[in-house]
């Protein structure tokens, strides 16, 4: 990691401890490539460089804008795009919110981050075809 970018050094530390927390990888060598792939997909969404100085370019993927399903207002729901301060569409219930939501990161080859009430993240959902089987959820 010493070779990494501050912000995706930064990036890959808060999600290994996240990954940590949720208490789902033992294996230390498989949580800390985990975190450093999220991070760079995270840095390249953003524009950053994900690579340092000596590092090999071995880990880049096409990633498209995430989206995210949130709470809004009285039991509806709405699809906010990643880096996005307002929702693209609000929705009476959170089953048409995740269908949409749904689409749209399968035809950008990105993921779905679904937020509970209280604002917790419920579950992510990884339509990257390199990132297969990156389905999570947190309790």
């Amino acid at each position: 990691m010493k070779n990494l970018p501050a912000a995706v050094r930064n990036k890959a530390i808060e999600i290994a401890n996240a990954m940590l927390e949720e208490g789902k990888m033992e294996d230390e060598g498989i949580l800390l490539a985990t975190a450093i792939s999220r991070a760079k997909d995270w840095a390249a969404n953003r524009g950053l460089n994900t690579e340092g100085k000596n590092s090999r370019s071995t880990d880049v993927k096409e990633h498209g804008k995430d989206r995210y399903v949130i709470p809004t207002g009285k039991n509806k729901w709405a699809v906010k795009e990643e880096r996005s301060k307002k929702p693209e569409e609000v929705f009476a219930s959170k089953t048409e919110a995740l269908k949409r939501a749904g689409k749209e990161a399968k035809q950008a080859k990105g993921a779905v981050t679904v937020q509970g009430k209280e604002g917790k993240i419920e579950k992510r959902i990884s339509f990257n075809p390199h990132n297969t089987g990156n389905k999570s959820k947190r309790k």
